[in-house]
């Protein structure tokens, strides 16, 4: 049996309870579709960074060039120091994944999707990535889709398609 193609899923999607809310948000289509064809890869960078299991919410703050990541409620809670650090130790850990769902909206996760605030908290009408998933763009181009992309066929085939093409591309050049 050959070995199932690696893609990087936000961990809430796969139904784990690990949001700012205690919550989760299943994707039917990554949980049963999906990991047939591939193997799943649960990524949750706020939790895996060390946050706690319900955590105040955060939202990304600044200029697109200079984003933060700050406490919605709270501004005095910043961790985008401790976000920029987990991103640089986990990427080379992730060489093995050919592609990424990501959580819209999320200040961690998104994919051009997540709100970008002012310093004093008020919408603006940008739109960003969350900073995980710019991380992960910056270290290597690989494909991603976010979890409300899935239920459009057309998206959700040309997702399935780059990354097996990307994975040819990866294992040919071992």
């Amino acid at each position: 049996m050959t070995e199932k193609i690696c893609i990087g899923v936000s961990r809430c999607l796969l139904g784990d309870a690990v949001r700012y809310d205690g919550q989760s948000k299943p994707s039917a289509i990554a949980i049963e579709q999906l990991a047939e064809q591939f193997e799943l890869i649960p990524i949750c960078p706020e939790v895996e960074a060390g946050l706690s299991i319900p955590r105040p919410p955060v939202q990304l703050r600044g200029r697109i060039d200079s984003l933060r990541l700050i406490g919605r409620d709270d501004p005095k809670l910043e961790i985008t120091g401790l976000m920029h650090d987990y991103c640089e130790q986990k990427l080379p850990k992730l060489e093995q994944l050919a592609g990424f769902i990501a959580k819209s909206r999320s200040p961690s996760c998104g994919y051009n999707s997540t709100p970008v605030f002012t310093d004093n908290g008020e919408a603006t009408s940008l739109l960003t990535s969350g900073i995980f998933t710019q991380s992960l763009v910056e270290h290597r181009l690989l494909p991603i889709i976010e979890e409300t992309q899935l239920e459009q066929p057309s998206l959700l085939n040309a997702f399935i398609q780059a990354v097996n093409e990307y994975d040819k591309r990866l294992t040919s050049s071992d």
